[in-house]
């Protein structure tokens, strides 16, 4: 009775179905048209009912035709012409397409077929089998021969790789006895790429593929129908995750072979990397450099490299601990450290840490090739913050080294408290902060009076020249207090300084204040403490419509300085001055006026922004301990006068509505904004009372510096901006003289082939161009990029993975151009008096230029003038510092379809030469991506790099790449 069931629902699944089939290309052996799952025709109530007897096993078949031989236990299922034939068996599944067949036999439990593309689904998950020809499959065995084989897999990084075999063998596996899925080939190709002829293949001839690995041999590279390559065999990890390995190698042909008997070879990323758990891994490998042919310029070097890295998401913790060791033929060392640290230890506390310490700048800045690593600064930070009830809690610290330079920017620790605003009603609102911060500056080398020290014997007879290392220590403290009472705002705060210089230095004094007793004293450290409190009530304001006029009532200092200072010229005594009471008002109204249009225009709308302040405030002295505490003296002085001062500011933008294409109506609805011109100015300050005191209207003018800056939509990406010193001395003198002198000009402007002034304007007056808005987006979006990637150079580590620079990061655009332009320049004012240290790095660095080129090259790595750090007191000699101006430019084009091309350079006109170069071109080879760059880094290093790299498989590819260091 259970043979007539069996066979009774094995004539019911023979019925014929409708399949929906779909037509598959010759010439794709590998595309795997026919569904991965299969669509069966419907069931009647009794096929229901078969289908969930329990006890047995089902086999499932369905086409056109269907011949049952009774005798032999065997169906031929034979496909219609639109329709497919189909046998499934335990997840197993045999699928041909029309004019095929399927042979099943229930004794062996085999199935045989015949058409002109089929597919085989080993089982559940398993990815299918397409075939072209023959086959046969045993279902019970679970293995099966083919012929025409194609099947797909992929790699540990999700890519596809097709392997085609002539003849081929799978089998399916037994979980129960430890054995995974296996095909075996011989003969076919293997290629990632999809379409119906490859772009490239290797061809093999012999391959297996098993759950874990892909293996085959020999291998023979065809790009085409040519071959190009031979390989012994072929290798692949095929497991998803992590898996522990030997990392592939980075070198050139050349390194192998070398084409010239000067090249130095350079071989990279020797090492394994293993895999210790699911939340630990570790990476090590090795750098080299030959030393053949050395010199003091190039002596060769080997680096060791480690990397450790974690993630533990379960308890919020991810980082990365990374260390290298680089050692010169000559014997320099260079050891570096990285440590990043993420974790979240409570509700609202976490830490993060990015430390980066190198033990020489000079080593890490002159072995690099890559322009960005060689001016970067090697920046760590580190913080902890925590909430606590309303007040939020930071602590943490931050550390800065320069390439080529040993002076090292610290801060730390840093200290915070703040809340948001506590109110015991709405007439009483508060919102204290609290902050620390101390800072140092180890080993300066920016110029100085003293910078050797020269050590003598008991008779006084010179024995060594020490270079006298120079350090500051600073440290401020504040706390404010802000209070609004009633809807008025007081403001409260204290402030604390401390700086400590820890070097000699030569300065002018005058005892007493007395400019009469001048005097030259050299003091060994100098430091300076100031102790600050301005308390200030704002009062409401009153027309607010209009004039937005807003009174206040301030107590402040009388000079400009702290309220108490102690200093190295009071003998550490504190000192103090007077305050006063200062009353002021302010004014920003806004004044516009809408103006007719024309052309694309529909109306022009002009605003302007001034602002206005008066400030009033009585005469008082400032006593000559107070005055001689920080190196000035009463002649001239101007500080203590009477105040009746006026301060100006000015904004404004011209605003044109462009008309709706169609629309003639001058009051047309809708449009877009465009600006036509936007300037902004910097206050000026004018003192009635000091213009009175002098007897000079211009000594009147309170502000030193006078700027302004320009802006416009019509030229994408533009910005330019300007700035004057406008007085020759100090303003607290009435020795100041009025002599503007230009300090900088900067300028950038971004154009692309979309964006440009053409464009816009051929936008404006209806051209045919793709997009009709006005505004140049493209041109602010490329700028947000490119800050970014300069951010992500800037900040890069200088231990681990991270670390490896590549001359190719500049990515050319998709379409089109693209270009940018920055100028800047910069001087500084020259100084007057007989003590004034001219900064020439030529000067300075000249003794290094014959013996070492690369300490030459450091040397002239001059501070900018950002650099200079504060002094305690006046009197010290002025510094004149180097005029720097530069142009930089990126641009980024296509040449054709398939090559785009980048450059990217900055010139400096005071040398005379260019500081860097990247030039790159991109070859875009459907699966392959082939580039040519050239590099020169500030440091004078060159690189020339040619790769093909294959785009699923980057570590598969052909280079040549040649390094020199320095010209040679």
């Amino acid at each position: 009775m259970r043979l007539r069931v069996r066979i009774v629902m094995v004539l019911a699944l023979a019925t014929p179905g409708v399949l929906v089939s779909q037509v598959q290309r010759p010439t794709a052996a590998r595309d795997t048209t026919l569904r991965d799952s299969v669509k069966w025709s419907a069931t009647d109530s009794v096929m229901e009912r078969l289908l969930q007897k329990p006890g047995y096993t089902l086999t499932r078949y369905e086409g056109g035709i269907v011949t049952f031989n009774a005798t032999a236990k065997a169906f031929e299922i034979a496909a219609a012409a639109a329709n497919r034939a189909v046998v499934e068996r335990e997840g197993q599944r045999v699928v041909t397409d029309s004019g095929g067949s399927i042979i099943y036999n229930d004794r062996t439990r085999s199935v045989a077929v015949t058409g002109r593309s089929f597919q085989i689904v080993p089982g559940a998950g398993q990815p299918p089998i397409a075939g072209v020809g023959t086959a046969t499959y045993n279902l019970q065995e679970r293995s099966g021969r083919l012929t025409n084989a194609t099947i797909a897999t992929p790699d540990e990084k999700g890519q596809r790789w097709f392997i085609q075999s002539d003849i081929a063998k799978t089998v399916l596996g037994d979980s129960a006895r430890n054995i995974g899925q296996r095909f075996y080939g011989l003969g076919g190709t293997l290629t990632s790429c999809e379409d119906s002829i490859p772009d490239y293949y290797f061809r093999l001839r012999e391959v297996k593929r098993t759950e874990k690995t892909l293996v085959a041999r020999p291998a023979v590279l065809y790009i085409r129908d040519i071959p190009v390559m031979w390989l012994p065999f072929v290798f692949q990890d095929i497991r998803p995750g992590r898996r522990s390995g030997i990392l592939p190698p980075r070198f050139g042909a050349s390194d192998i072979v070398r084409n010239n008997p000067g090249y130095r070879r350079h071989v990279e990323n020797l090492g394994y990397y293993w895999a210790i758990s699911d939340y630990v891994d570790f990476t090590g490998w090795v750098n080299w450099r030959s030393s053949a042919g050395a010199d003091s310029v190039d002596p060769g070097w080997y680096e060791l490299n480690g990397e450790w890295k974690y993630s533990w998401l379960t308890r919020f913790v991810n980082g990365r601990l990374a260390t290298s060791y680089m050692s010169e033929r000559d014997g320099d060392t260079r050891y570096a450290i990285s440590w990043g640290h993420n974790q979240k230890l409570g509700r609202n506390r976490n830490f993060n840490s990015n430390v980066n310490y190198t033990s020489s700048t000079q080593l890490q800045r002159r072995n690099t090739f890559n322009p960005y690593a060689a001016v970067a600064t090697i920046a760590s930070s580190f913080a902890l913050t925590d909430k606590i009830g309303p007040a939020s809690i930071s602590f943490g610290g931050s550390q800065k080294q320069f390439p080529g330079r040993d002076q090292i920017e610290r801060t730390l620790p840093t200290f915070s408290i703040s809340t948001g605003s506590l109110s015991v009603g709405d007439w009483l609102v508060w919102t204290p902060n609290f902050r620390f911060d101390e800072n140092a500056s180890l080993r300066i080398d920016q110029p100085g009076t003293f910078s050797t020290r020269f050590v003598g014997d008991a008779n006084g007879q010179l024995v060594r020249v020490d270079t006298v290392r120079r350090d500051r220590h600073a440290r401020t403290i504040s706390f404010d207090s802000p209070l609004r009472i009633f809807g008025l705002d007081f403001s409260n705060g204290v402030t604390i300084r401390d700086q400590l210089n820890q070097f000699p230095e030569e300065k002018v004094v005058y005892p007493n204040a007395d400019s009469s007793r001048k005097e030259l004293r050299v003091f060994q450290s100098t430091f300076r403490t100031d102790v600050d409190w301005n308390p200030s009530f704002s009062l409401p304001p009153f027309f607010q419509n209009r004039f937005k006029l807003a009174p206040s009532v301030s107590l402040q200092n009388v000079d400009p300085g702290p309220f108490w200072v102690r200093t190295e010229l009071s003998g550490g005594e504190f000192v103090h001055q007077e305050k006063r009471l200062t009353y002021g008002v302010s004014a920003t109204p806004t004044l516009y006026g809408i103006w007719p249009g024309f052309g694309p225009f529909s109306r022009f709308r002009h605003s302007i922004n001034p602002g206005f302040s008066y400030s009033y405030a009585r005469k008082k002295e400032v006593s000559r301990e107070y005055l001689a505490a920080l190196g000035k003296h009463r002649e001239g002085y101007l500080g203590a006068l009477a105040q009746s001062a006026v301060s100006m500011s000015l904004s404004q933008n011209i605003e044109a509505k462009v008309r709706i294409p169609g629309d003639s109506a001058a009051n047309a609805q809708g449009g877009q904004k465009l600006t036509v011109l936007s300037t902004q100015f910097t206050s000026l300050g004018y003192d009635f009372e000091r213009a009175r005191a002098t007897g000079r209207r211009l000594a009147g003018l309170t502000s030193e510096n006078f700027g302004t800056s320009l802006k416009s939509d019509l030229l994408p990406g533009f910005d330019f901006s300007m700035n004057y010193s406008l007085f020759q001395g100090s303003l607290l003198s009435d020795t100041a003289e009025f002599k503007p002198f230009l300090t900088s000009i900067s300028s950038r402007i971004q154009l692309t082939q979309r964006e440009n002034p053409f464009t816009v304007l051929a936008r404006l007056f209806g051209g045919a161009v793709p997009d009709r808005s006005p505004s140049p987006q493209a041109g602010q979006d490329r700028s947000a990029e490119e800050s970014a990637m300069a951010r992500q150079f800037a900040s890069q580590p200088v231990a681990g993975q991270a670390a490896r620079g590549s001359s190719q990061f500049v990515v050319p655009p998709a379409k089109g151009w693209e270009a940018s332009f920055t100028f800047s320049s910069s001087r500084s004012r020259p100084p007057r008096g007989d003590r004034i240290i001219d900064y020439d790095p030529k000067i300075k660095c000249e003794p290094f230029r014959l013996v070492n080129p690369f300490a030459y090259d450091s040397c002239l790595a001059s501070p900018s003038l950002a650099d200079t750090f504060p002094v305690t007191t006046e009197g010290g000699p002025a510094v004149r510092m180097p005029r720097q101006t530069s142009l930089g430019s990126d641009l980024r084009f296509e040449l054709t379809q398939k090559w785009a091309a980048t450059w990217n350079t900055s010139y400096d006109f005071e040398q005379h030469q260019f500081a860097s170069q990247i030039v790159s071109l991109q070859r875009d080879l459907h699966d392959w991506r082939a580039i040519f760059a050239f590099t020169r880094s500030p440091n004078g290093n060159f690189a020339f790099n040619f790769f093909i790299a294959l785009k699923p498989q980057p570590d598969l590819k052909f280079d040549y790449s040649r390094a020199t260091v320095r010209g040679r």
